[in-house]
């Protein structure tokens, strides 16, 4: 019986592509900023209801999905000079532990394998909301933000400036607006 209770207090969500934007920005020289989103990527998120800071995220994102805008500029970041989709063609992000600090945001800590370098990543959990929908099912939303140096995953690609400094910045910014919807079979 305290097995089944336990069990009950675990809810699986499924992320909802068509709700829900993963979207990046990176500092460049000449255009000041450089931003894009992927378009294919989800993953699930496992509430422990009894102790939240049990809860876990894992994410995969298709790198060919990268979409900034200008159609050479996204051939180039899925050549071999940055992502090199034919031999890494997926990232992926998995929980590690969550932090519940009493004062500040939610921090989940996890390992991204990127570029075929794992390495640690903390998101912060900036807004949260959870509801029933109009055909009655139940839905959660998240905002996230994380920040990670690209060189620390193998993303050396640049180009020196004749005057000094370089073309991209090494600091990558992400954005996830993120919606959920229960898993099958998950409604207790």
């Amino acid at each position: 019986m305290q097995q089944e209770k336990a069990a009950a207090n675990h809810e699986t969500w499924q992320i909802d592509l068509d709700r829900s934007t993963l979207s990046f920005s990176l500092r460049h020289i000449v255009i000041h900023e450089i931003r894009g989103r992927f378009r294919k990527w989800g993953g699930t998120v496992t509430l422990d209801g009894d102790h939240l800071a049990s809860s876990s995220v894992h994410l995969w994102i298709d790198l060919a999905s990268v979409d900034t805008g200008d159609v050479e500029r996204d051939a180039q970041i899925r050549s071999p000079e940055f992502f090199d989709v034919g031999r890494f063609p997926r990232a992926t992000f998995a929980s590690r532990q969550v932090r519940l600090p009493a004062r500040a945001n939610p921090i989940v800590k996890g390992r991204l394998d990127l570029h075929g370098v794992t390495g640690p990543v903390d998101v912060e959990i900036t807004r949260h909301n959870r509801w029933t929908d109009e055909t009655g099912g139940e839905r959660i939303s998240y905002e996230a933000k994380a920040r990670i140096d690209r060189q620390r995953f193998g993303l050396h690609w640049n180009q020196d400036l004749d005057v000094g400094g370089v073309v991209v910045g090494d600091e990558i910014e992400l954005f996830a607006q993120v919606e959920a919807r229960m898993a099958a079979g998950e409604h207790f």
